[in-house]
């Protein structure tokens, strides 16, 4: 396979402009060897023929000087101050040289190189012959009275090389497009070796120029062959400096993300030793306690209130193996009698009835440390595949000029290099092993290892689920369609009951329809996703070790289609008994809901798990803090109003045992309303929280009033279909425009991040992931249209079966627009991710430890920063202008001297410094962030991801106390470095 799509395939989408730019650097090399061929004038050739074609430059002298060394100045004089007058002399002079010297091997009219100058003839029997002997001994004894006889006669005719400086080739084939350019690499693209001026022809050429009649100036011939050879070396020069800049590049981003790490690294040492020692302390307690319990009760007190609960805690919570292996291990650091009462370190700000439990700290603590050892493999990758693009563009480079000896910038430049030659990662990639395995494995060195490497998953052969998912699709069809001509069938019924009974059925079994469909967009957009480099995962936080394959996640709407097809069949086939015509649904929906809650290890366990758990923090809107989970499932059920109607009408039938259907419909059920608007309000809550969380008016509160539009227009639909008068309609339409307009504009500017005037992409970002431009086209112009699709509501709406009809239709066209608008969305948040450089997650850490914070922004610890190592350069700017320089510059250059953790406030207002669409255009980024404190109240820690660290509430200030020197807490690491 070619190196530039495993490349493609193995780099990590959000650092992909970091990389070396692997094509860019082919272009030059192809540049270089179409300004060869045009200077020596062949025609191009196959690189078989043209490496077995021998050239005076492609055969190296063995005891000339190797390139590196000095040359010689009258070797390398002849070459620069050559004038048009003394061109001829200069060929000649190349010309013998090459045919005479020792270093050729090449005899005259002849491309076999000739025998060692030890080597003797061979006589008719095959022995060497003594006579050839005696002539290498006058030869070597400085004897040249016999020179003149076996020098070669000068050349009968002298030629204008149309490759300047190189002797021509007396080959049967043609001549070679190699030079062979003996220059040091690492002394720029030009060193003090140049190619030779082109000789300019003189008298003894005019016979050649009467040969070659066509030529009426020979000073334009030579004047051409120097442009060709400028060319050359210009392009030449060109490429060096490309090599040069993109090792600089990738210089510069790792060394700042193996700094990060450190510091990371750090941090999550200390934050375990707090969890060991606040869990020792615990253990000590409790014994404590259960000691001072058993004294009262043998005393004959006993104490009523604790005599029988520490048992029983004992019984129900018993000591796990971690909690075990923390006894054995010395508390940090070593504190005194009195001291170690308190259970806390003196830097620890945190009161007694806020304490962390310890089975949170261990769960995030884990989370913390699989996601930075995530992050270190991404970073020793990023490393690893540079390294072999500079090898192999080095290696095409010496091929196409035939330089000798190869690989003369790898061993010079890259070689030499940080990224190549550090091993400080390797260090933090086994220090976290050996605190994963230490913390959470009991010491099982091999077991913390195999559980850490298990975040990167090979993809596999899926093969097999493409085939159910055929197999589900197309026979689930089969069965929906047959079901639905049946069920059309009944709406003609000669009984009114089974009429109006089908027509609710298949009301119900269209609002599961529009769920299945919702889903299976999100699949497609997965597959489109995954094809054009959209890491979704990230985005969604899922579990890398559990995460399915998009074609696997198809299986559950695949499946549930073959299940409401089979349904559909038998209800409207009236197989059964017909009490059981109206009971379908509950069969399906049971079905439905036992499979995905199903509380075993089968089926996909643990995606299951994360998506019940994702429907639990929606349905407790406000009370959760927002991730981007929540708010795009939020969106997702903003789309399926439908079906959020047919929750209630669902339970309204078969609470009334289907007595009076029409009760339950939108023109009698004001609780039907309230559902149509429920996902709005979850929306609504999250935005408020979201507030509550940041401070931020721009753009939380004005999403609030997008949402508020939303709500209002489905409450005056309701009124509408309930009372049927004139003014509700008119509200209706009123709020129904503006909610339109809202959020259509909200799509394009906000949640696409599109319109941008000054973009180098007309109308779109500079940044985009899909490959086709036309998609994002067709979305802006289709998205707003749909918006509008309302309109057939206040059309439809005075017959009863055309509403229920246009009622889906309108709902099926909002369900397209939410799977073309989920695709752009989280392709949006993925460019977002990849101007910040942000390629891991920034897993809250449980405790609060402010000194250590705030003396990592002055000190740094030895492991990150050798000693002799200068100090990191500063900060490049970004390769391309964009919308997101203003984020990617705080996410790559790092916080500001004098403070690691925080944030400027002296720094402008964004409506001052940006344009107003530059300003809407970053605003979606804090719609899916964590929690986050003002900026005055809080202190953020910068990660290896470029974002910074979420801690847990805390509105205690800081206090006063002197934090440890950094030697001190290095020392304190004791045997917990790997």
């Amino acid at each position: 396979m070619k190196f530039a799509k495993e490349l493609e395939r193995e780099a990590v989408p959000e650092w992909r402009i970091k990389y070396l730019n692997y094509k860019a650097g082919k272009k030059h090399i192809k540049a270089i060897a179409s300004a060869i061929q045009r200077t020596s004038g062949s025609t191009p050739r196959t690189r078989s023929s043209i490496r077995r074609t021998p050239t005076f430059f492609s055969i190296v002298d063995p005891q000339s000087p190797k390139s590196g060394d000095q040359v010689d100045p009258p070797a390398s004089s002849r070459w620069h101050g050559a004038t048009d007058q003394d061109s001829v002399k200069i060929v000649k002079q190349a010309e013998d040289e090459a045919l005479t010297s020792h270093g050729n091997g090449l005899q005259y009219g002849s491309f076999v190189p000739a025998p060692a100058a030890h080597s003797r003839p061979l006589t008719r029997d095959g022995h060497q012959s003594d006579e050839h002997d005696d002539h290498n001994t006058v030869v070597n004894g400085d004897s040249h009275e016999d020179d003149d006889d076996f020098e070669l006669p000068a050349p009968a005719m002298y030629t204008t090389s149309s490759s300047p400086g190189v002797g021509q080739s007396f080959s049967p084939v043609k001549k070679s497009a190699h030079f062979n350019f003996h220059r040091s690499n690492s002394s720029g693209p030009l060193g003090s070796e140049t190619l030779p001026p082109l000789a300019s022809p003189s008298a003894h050429d005019e016979p050649l120029r009467r040969i070659f009649s066509g030529v009426k100036d020979s000073g334009r011939i030579a004047g051409l062959a120097r442009q060709s050879l400028d060319l050359v070396r210009e392009r030449e020069q060109q490429f060096y400096e490309f090599m040069d800049s993109e090792l600089e590049k990738v210089e510069t981003f790792y060394k700042k993300n193996e700094d990060r790490a450190g510091h990371r690294l750090l941090m999550l040492r200390e934050q375990l030793h707090e969890m060991r020692n606040r869990r020792i302390q615990e253990i000590v307690n409790e014994e404590t306690s259960r000691s001072l319990s058993r004294l009262s009760n043998h005393e004959g007190n006993p104490d009523k209130s604790n005599g029988w609960v520490h048992p029983l805690k004992s019984k129900i919570f018993p000591l796990g193996p971690n909690s075990k292996s923390f006894q054995s291990m010395p508390q940090t650091p070593h504190l005194a009698a009195g001291e170690r009462s308190h259970g806390r370190m003196d830097y620890v700000r945190r009161p007694e009835n806020q304490e962390v439990a310890y089975r949170t700290a261990k769960r995030k603590l884990k989370l913390a440390m699989q996601e930075f050892y995530r992050s270190l493999e991404l970073l020793k990758s990023y490393a690893m595949l540079n390294r072999t693009a500079f090898r192999k563009l080095n290696k095409k480079f010496d091929k196409t000029v035939n330089a000798r000896p190869p690989m003369r910038y790898m061993n010079e430049k890259v070689n030499k290099a940080w990224f190549v030659n550090s091993d400080v990662l390797e260090g933090h990639i086994k220090a976290v092993e050996d605190l994963y395995a230490r913390y959470f494995e009991r010491g099982n060195q091999k077991l913390a290892v195999g559980k850490l490497r298990k975040l990167h998953r090979k993809p596999k052969d899926e093969s097999g689920s493409s085939f159910l998912n055929g197999f589900f699709i197309g026979t689930g069809a089969v069965f929906t369609i047959q079901g639905l001509v049946y069920g059309s069938q009944l709406l003609y019924d000669n009984n009114p009951t089974i009429r109006i009974q089908t027509s609710y059925l298949l009301q119900i079994y269209g609002g599961f329809f529009l769920m299945l469909m919702l889903f299976s967009l999100f699949c497609i957009n997965c597959s489109i996703w995954l094809r054009n480099k959209v890491n979704y995962q990230f985005i969604f936080e899922f579990d890398q070790r559990s995460m399915l394959d998009w074609r696997q996640l198809a299986e559950f709407p695949s499946f549930f289609l073959l299940l409401l097809g089979v349904t559909m069949w038998v209800n409207f086939s009236r197989y059964g008994d017909d009490s059981m015509y109206l009971y379908y649904p509950v069969v399906l929906i049971g079905l439905s809901v036992l499979i995905i809650l199903l509380p075993f290890p089968i089926l996909s366990y643990k995606s299951r798990r994360w998506f019940a758990y994702s429907h639990w923090r929606l349905l407790l809107s406000g009370l959760y803090p927002v991730e981007f989970r929540d708010f795009f499932l939020g969106d997702m059920y903003c789309s399926l109003t439908y079906s959020m109607a047919n929750v209630e009408l669902f339970f309204c039938l078969y609470a009334h045992h289907w007595e009076n259907p029409g009760q339950c419909n939108s023109t009698s059920s004001r609780l039907l309303g309230f559902f149509t608007t429920l996902p709005a309000i979850w929306r609504f809550l999250q935005c408020i929280r979201r507030y509550r969380d940041t401070r931020n008016v721009f753009p939380h509160l004005v999403n609030c009033g997008k949402y508020t539009a939303t709500i209002l227009s489905y409450v005056c639909l309701s009124l509408y279909r309930i009372h049927q008068t004139h003014s509700n309609l008119a509200l209706f339409v009123t709020f129904s425009t503006i909610n339109g307009v809202y959020t259509s504009i909200w799509d394009l500017f906000m949640d696409f991040s599109l319109l941008q005037p000054q973009s180098r992409h007309t109308a779109l970002r500079d940044i985009l992931a899909l490959k086709h431009r036309w998609v994002y086209y067709f979305i802006m112009a289709v998205d707003p249209i749909l918006r509008f699709a309302w309109i057939f509501y206040a059309i439809f709406t005075h017959d009863l079966q055309h509403s229920t009809t246009v009622s889906f239709m309108v709902s099926f066209a909002e369900v397209f627009r939410r799977g073309i608008w989920s695709l752009l969305r989280v392709e949006n948040e993925h460019c977002a991710n990849v101007a910040q450089y942000k390629a891991s997650r920034d897993v809250p850490l449980p405790y609060r430890i402010e000194p250590l914070m705030e003396r990592a922004s002055t000190e740094s610890s030895p492991t990150i920063q050798p000693q002799g190592l200068p100090p990191p350069p500063q900060p490049q700017p970004a390769e391309h202008p964009s919308f997101y320089d203003s984020a990617s510059s705080t996410a790559v250059a790092g916080p500001p001297s004098g403070s690691l953790l925080r944030r400027r406030t002296d720094l402008p207002s964004p409506g001052i410094t940006r344009s107003f669409s530059r300003v809407i255009a970053e605003a979606h980024k804090q719609d899916f962030e964590k929690k986050r404190k003002p900026i005055n109240e809080v202190s953020d820690v910068t990660a290896v991801g470029g974002q910074s660290d979420d801690f847990d509430d805390d509105d205690d200030d800081d206090d006063d106390d002197d934090a440890a020197t950094l030697p001190e807490l290095q020392h304190r690491d004791g045997g917990d470095a790997a």
